[in-house]
């Protein structure tokens, strides 16, 4: 009979996963963490993987396995290779060569990538490597009773918002780069998340073509959204309707 190490008797793994939830906890400051983005330019090169089962937010998600190098085809805008690609299948996310080492040589988590090939708009194989992106870190799944009730506009009209994109529990692994865990309905997202380190990282390097929101920043539209609030964010948008 093997006989379990002494630490892993003191230690056993709900009581090691405990610990770890506590100090993620204890580290998540959302001024700090951010929601990543497109910039929406048309000048960059923006590509399409012309093999939907090869652009499967699983993938992305570090939920399912890619064994072949995916081709990723010019699609729209320029033939300027920056170090971040964005797709017109919206969920695979192709990062440069330079962002890899960077994410190791600057010790970012909660990542790890799969084989990418780049042609452009001729068809022609580009020398260049990039990556496919996939995120391992993982947050809790979207809180609505966590924001906040404000007016904003929509279109030219004024009305009720939430704001603020927060976690059930506050919960968060600690990784630099990390996504959502499903819903109690077993629904998923592909929102990608980053902290602060991240941020820098790439303002410091000048990476272009992505963007940083704010987690206390973004608003969402209640009625168009069909949000549901609890009794207190009901009675203060309400409170709101009436005022405008």
């Amino acid at each position: 009979m093997v006989q379990a190490d002494k630490k892993e008797l003191r230690n056993p793994p709900q009581v090691i996963y405990a610990k770890r939830y506590l100090q993620a906890k204890k580290m998540l400051n959302y001024d700090k963490i951010y929601k990543i983005g497109e910039s929406f330019s048309n000048k960059p090169f923006r590509g399409v993987i012309e093999n939907y089962d090869l652009a499967e937010p699983e993938i992305s998600r570090g939920e399912k396995e890619v064994s072949e190098i995916v081709p990723v085809k010019h699609s729209m805008g320029g033939k300027s290779l920056y170090d971040i690609i964005w797709t017109t299948n919206a969920y695979p996310l192709i990062v440069s060569e330079r962002i890899i080492e960077l994410f190791k040589s600057n010790g970012i988590t909660g990542w790890k990538t799969y084989n990418v090939k780049i042609y452009s708009k001729k068809n022609e194989l580009i020398d260049q490597k990039f990556f496919g992106l996939i995120i391992t870190g993982r947050c809790g799944h979207r809180d609505f009773s966590k924001s906040s009730i404000v007016l904003d506009k929509i279109g030219i009209y004024t009305e009720p918002h939430i704001k603020g994109f927060y976690f059930e529990k506050d919960y968060w692994d600690g990784s630099d780069l990390f996504m959502d865990n499903p819903d109690e309905n077993g629904n998923t997202t592909v929102f990608r998340f980053c902290s602060q380190k991240v941020v820098d990282l790439f303002k410091k390097e000048k990476i272009k073509n992505i963007n940083f929101t704010n987690l206390n920043e973004p608003t969402l539209a209640i009625e168009l959204y069909k949000v549901t609030l609890t009794d207190n964010q009901q009675f203060k948008m309400e409170q709101l309707k009436a005022s405008r």
